[in-house]
């Protein structure tokens, strides 16, 4: 089932990788293009280093992280254990936003195998 949630992101222009993992970095379920792997470490690094960033600064919770460049990613925190990330290129960041909050309630609750 998650895998057929990821497949939803590949309808958004510039989507080349959804990704779903947990808080501690294990992967829960990948879509990109075969022989891809994801880069679930790097992005538990940028997660880990924006909630430092916030972390008693008063920002609030950390809900998202956006990388732009040459290429772009997009770490949406689904649940405090469930963690999901759109990487590709060219894309419009903001309707990968758009499209996440779509399908951000059956990522939170479809069970992971």
């Amino acid at each position: 089932m998650l895998q057929r949630l990821l497949t939803e992101f590949f309808k958004v222009k510039g989507v080349n990788q959804a990704t779903v993992f947990d808080d501690r970095g294990k992967l829960l379920s990948c879509v990109g293009a075969e022989g891809e792997l994801p880069q679930t470490e790097r992005a538990v690094e940028m997660t880990v280093a924006a909630l430092d960033a916030t972390h008693g600064h008063r920002f609030g919770d950390l809900q998202e992280v956006w990388v732009e460049g040459d290429a772009y990613t997009m770490i949406d925190i689904v649940t405090p254990y469930r963690i999901a990330m759109l990487s590709g290129e060219a894309g419009n960041i903001a309707r990968w936003r758009h499209a996440m909050d779509h399908v951000r309630p059956q990522l939170a609750t479809t069970q992971e195998l």
